[in-house]
């Protein structure tokens, strides 16, 4: 942690991988931080009080390979490798996995999970830590997808790993 006016490190904590790899952005909430790596690595939620780091959790059940969990409601959304997975944030306990998906990456807005499946799909998914509850699903791309889908303006931009670019346009129709 490093003090925003100066750049000074306030404190440390350690997070090793293997490979040496960490790819995914940490979370903050509050005082908690949680970070995760895939390669068997896992995830921990580290609290942070002045300069003294506690971790408050650590297990192998979100090992995020290269796109960041989202954090909705007190319940992580993301992939751990390459099942789709609802997790406590405070506790680390699985709620919910769903398989079928493959490497994805995600992002939320107003309660909805806007998934891109590793072959195409996109699909749109209540953020509940109940059941996974998919909406609605549709093919937007072919090849390889691991890029997070963008909203914007009331559209939804993906893009393969060729370059492909789809807009869907998602605007409430009057």
């Amino acid at each position: 942690i490093l003090n925003p006016e100066t750049g000074q490190e306030l404190c440390s904590q350690p997070w090793k991988t293997n490979p040496d790899v960490n790819a995914v952005t940490p979370i903050v909430s509050g005082d908690k931080v949680f970070i995760s790596s895939g390669y068997n690595t896992g995830g921990e939620v580290v609290q942070i009080s002045g300069n003294n780091p506690t971790v408050i959790w650590q297990n192998k059940n979100m090992r995020n390979h290269f796109n960041s969990c989202v954090l909705w409601e007190g319940h992580l959304y993301g992939f751990d490798e390459d099942e789709l997975k609802c997790m406590d944030f405070l506790t680390g306990n699985v709620k919910w996995g769903q398989r079928g998906l493959g490497k994805s990456s995600l992002m939320i807005a107003d309660g909805k999970l806007i998934i891109m499946s590793e072959k195409g799909d996109l699909v749109i998914a209540k953020a509940s830590p109940e059941r996974y509850e998919e909406l609605a699903r549709t093919k937007v791309l072919t090849g390889l997808c691991w890029t997070v889908p963008v909203l914007s303006g009331g559209r939804i931009y993906c893009r393969n790993h060729e370059g492909d670019i789809v807009c869907l346009d998602v605007r409430e129709k009057k």
